[in-house]
Parts: structure tokens; sequence; C-alpha cells
């Protein structure tokens, strides 16, 4: 009957888009199995592929998670297959660093009466020549040597600016690092500017912490004062009184793990044996051999007075006063400073995710 006809057509019809539903969502079911996710995204199942944020990246297709940059890298856009380096030895105070304005380091600022301005991001010790005119050289960030043909030689601390005549006079500008970007020892020599703490927490000024007042500089800087603290270290707020946390400051390496020059001037590293493996004779000690020099409390190897052609000590030997010791002399490659950062080298083991 046309009754039947009609109720049969209606179910043809559902049966009909049935069909078609099961078939769309097959087919959709088969895209995302086949859906590759590109380096700079995650894969996050049903809903594809996401960019990694900035300050993170992904190396390789189809990776679950996005990865923190490094300590001493950044990444300042979203989508990134890998974090930009800083410049040679500058550094992060924390991962996930999203601008190159994150990186710290030296920084020197030349500019001309004319407004010609150059930028300096580390040492330049030979061949440094500027054009005969007058200017200002500024120390924006850290503590620079700076030597002239005249033979005069000064340093700019961080903030401080000195007018010259005739810029082509300085011949040298040369970065210190050592207790300025990096700690050496247990820190107490430090006196950079780094205020946050390994937690990311800005420090409390000294001046405000109640426990220390015997030491007020009028700064929250990082420093290492007093007894029994082995790196630099600064107060934040505690559940009822300020507490002492570890600082964001990096170890410094050179003339403290190797020496600078030669003759190990301005070596202040911890090797106590002479060439010939007999132990030093502390500094502060006249036995077994009397002496008259203050280097300190400590029978690490020194060249004190420069006279002699490397690092030194007195023994304790009875039969032999003095030795050389073996320090290796610094790689131009090698940073200045070292992170501590432990574990395995690859990314995907050594990084937390960031998702």
């Amino acid at each position: 009957s046309a009754r039947n006809r009609s109720w049969k057509a209606v179910v043809s019809t559902q049966s009909t888009g049935t069909s078609i539903m099961i078939v769309f969502v097959l087919a959709a079911s088969l895209l995302t199995l086949v859906v590759s996710c590109p380096p700079g995204t995650r894969l996050t199942g049903t809903r594809g592929c996401q960019l990694c944020p900035k300050g993170s990246y992904s190396s390789r297709e189809d990776s679950p998670h996005c990865y923190k940059c490094l300590r001493g890298s950044y990444a300042d856009k979203e989508g990134s297959t890998q974090c930009t380096e800083c410049p040679t030895n500058h550094f992060t105070y924390f991962e996930s660093s999203e601008s190159p304005e994150d990186c710290i380091g030296p920084q020197l600022v030349i500019k001309t009466e004319d407004g010609t301005v150059y930028r300096f991001l580390n040492s330049v010790e030979t061949d440094f020549k500027l054009e005969a005119a007058p200017g200002t050289v500024t120390a924006r960030m850290g503590t620079w040597q700076i030597t002239k043909s005249t033979g005069h030689q000064f340093d700019l601390r961080e903030g401080e600016s000195e007018a010259s005549d005739d810029l082509s006079e300085i011949t040298s500008i040369k970065a210190r690092f050592n207790n300025v970007f990096c700690y050496t020892g247990n820190g107490e020599g430090y006196a950079g500017t780094a205020d946050t703490t390994k937690y990311g927490v800005k420090c409390l000024n000294w001046d405000n912490v109640a426990s220390m007042p015997d030491y007020n500089p009028g700064h929250n800087h990082c420093r290492s004062w007093g007894r029994g603290h082995k790196e630099p270290y600064c107060f934040i707020n505690g559940d009822t009184d300020p507490r002492a946390v570890p600082c964001t400051v990096p170890r410094c390496v050179w003339d403290v793990d190797c020496k600078v020059r030669e003759d190990g001037q301005g070596y202040v590293g911890e090797v106590s044996v002479t060439r010939g493996g007999t132990t030093c004779q502390a500094w502060s000690s006249n036995y077994p051999h009397p002496h008259g020099y203050n280097v300190g409390n400590h029978n690490h190897c020194r060249n004190p007075d420069t006279t002699e052609s490397d690092v030194w000590c007195f023994t304790t030997d009875l039969f032999q006063r003095w030795d050389y010791c073996s320090v290796r002399t610094c790689e131009a490659h090698e940073k200045k400073f070292d992170y501590k950062i432990p574990g395995p080298r690859r990314p995907e083991e050594q990084f937390m995710a960031v998702f």
C-alpha cells in the first residue's frame, strides 16, 4: 500500500544517513591516525598538533612533549624546533627563557660624539681599533677593565661612564667575570647584582632582615656573608621569619678549574699538590718552611708575587722548600661559568617537559 511504501522510504533514508555518518566517522578516525605533528609542536591525541609555547621546543615529529629551554638559551617565538644559545659567556638565570633580553653577561657601549654606537659583549684584548673621535664609554652590564695607549688603565663598574677626548687611544677592553657574573670559592667575594633565588623569588633587602643586624649594604643582591655558606644566597619571606635561600649565580670556571694566564696570576683554584705529588704547606703556617707570605688560610697553589713562571707552593717535605704545581691553561672555547647541571645529555631525558 501507499502507507507501507512511505514507511519503507523513511527506513531507507535513515539507513542511508546512518551509513554516511559511519563512513564519515571512520574517515575522520583514519585521518587522525595518519596526521603527523611536525617539530615545534606536540601531539595532543584527539586535539591534533599544538604549537610549543615560548621558552620551549620540540625537535622531532610527533613529540609527546615540548621541552624547556636550558639555562643559557631561549625561545622567543611559539613553535620553536630548538632554543637559541645566548652569546658566548652569557647566560640566563632560569630555564624556559623567552627573550634574548634574559641573557645576562658583560655589555660595554661606546658612543661617538656623532652618534655612532659600538656594542661589545666580550673582551677584545688585541687589534682593538676605534676612530679618532671624542665619545663616551659606558659599562652597561658588569665591570670592564679599559686600557689606553698612554698606559692608563682603569675599571668601569656597571652603570658607570667615562668620557674620552680620543676613543682611538683605547687599546683593549676586558670584561671581568669572576665574582661579577659567577662566584669563586664559597661566594664570599661575589659582588654581582643577581637578586633572585633558585626558586625564582626576588630577594629581600638585607637591611630588612632582622636576623642580620650587622650586615646593611642597602641592596637585595645575593651575597655569601657570614659563615657556613657554600654559595651566594639571600633571604626571602618564610612562614614566620625570613629564611636564607641559595641564589641562581653560577660557579666560575676560569681561574678556578684552570688558569687563564700561563704564569697563573689570578688563579684561585684548589689544586694543593706539587708537580712531584707532594702536598702543599698551608700559607698560614711556617712549618716546615718559614716564610713571609700572607695568602690565606689554605694550602692551594698560587703565584702571589708574580715573579715565578707558574703557580707554586711551599711543600710539606722538610728537604724541599717549594715546587711548581700542575694547573692546566683554560681553552678559549671553554665557558667561564658552570651551572652544575647533573644528568644525561639527551634533552628528552635531561629536561622536564612543559606539558
